[in-house]
């Protein structure tokens, strides 16, 4: 008896057992996964983008009517661009005629740079000047622009509306360059006189130049005529061919003579047609 309760004693004690409680670690990780935030309403999402886009207009809107609104002193840079003008003429060079206009460029459109276009006696010239910066900055020089179109090479100018259609203006296109420019209503017929101007100038050119094409045509045909010489008392063969620098063999020749007896009042041809 003694002995059965000995080796009862020294079994080990059996592991112990938590209850189930029913949760799995399947569910436990379900669990922890994030849960999708629940819908908005459809109308909520459409508002929202809805104001977000009005916002966005309103600044384009109030930005752009601020560049637009910016549009230069024209009557002060009308007085800086003929000041220059007159500091780029040439001597000789004066001024027919000139007009106030206007241009405009892609990186500030909506910023017109006012300038004069002036028709002289040998060109076509523009001065623009770029209105002053929005945001303060230090005084700077006067930066100018400056274009020139000289009488003598082709010039095409094409009239009608320009920058999108929104104004009435001219387009100059020449060698290396093309300029658009704009004009006020009140300054069209100051345009038009200019554009006239430059069209006498260059057909008064064509025409000079044509004249001395058909001088140098008349000269040279006069130097392939043949000149004749009619013999004086005292006229030796030999003295007219050095006088016109042939020789007495080619008078010969062009005249049919078979000796070098010659006689007064005879004509001779000393140098034929070329």
């Amino acid at each position: 008896m003694f002995l059965a309760s000995k080796s009862m004693s020294q079994l080990p004690d059996p592991a112990f057992a938590q209850p189930s409680t029913g949760w799995t670690e399947e569910m436990e990780a379900s669990a922890r996964r994030a849960r999708p935030a629940p819908k908005q309403p459809r109308w909520r999402v459409a508002l929202r983008v809805s104001a977000w886009g009005v916002v966005v207009v309103l600044l384009v809107a109030i930005v752009g009517g601020l560049l637009f609104v910016h549009r230069g002193d024209a009557e002060g840079s009308a007085r800086i661009a003929n000041s220059e003008l007159e500091l780029m003429l040439e001597r000789g060079e004066g001024i027919d005629w000139r007009a106030p206009v206007i241009a405009r460029h892609w990186w500030n459109y909506f910023r017109v740079t006012h300038g004069i276009l002036a028709a002289t006696n040998r060109r076509l010239v523009y001065v623009g000047v770029p209105p002053e910066e929005i945001l303060p900055r230090e005084p700077e020089p006067q930066l100018l622009e400056e274009s020139s179109f000289l009488y003598d090479r082709p010039i095409e100018v094409s009239r009608g509306r320009v920058f999108l259609g929104t104004e009435t203006g001219v387009v100059i296109r020449a060698p290396g360059q093309i300029r658009t420019f704009g004009v006020e209503p009140t300054e069209r017929s100051r345009l038009d006189s200019v554009l006239t101007l430059m069209t006498r100038r260059q057909q008064a050119i064509r025409d000079s130049l044509e004249d001395e094409r058909q001088k140098a045509l008349a000269v040279a045909d006069a130097e392939r005529q043949p000149i004749f010489y009619v013999v004086s008392r005292g006229d030796a063969l030999e003295l007219i061919a050095r006088q016109y620098e042939v020789t007495v063999e080619e008078l010969q020749e062009w005249n049919g003579l078979p000796s070098n007896n010659i006689r007064v009042g005879q004509r001779l041809l000393v140098k034929p047609r070329t």
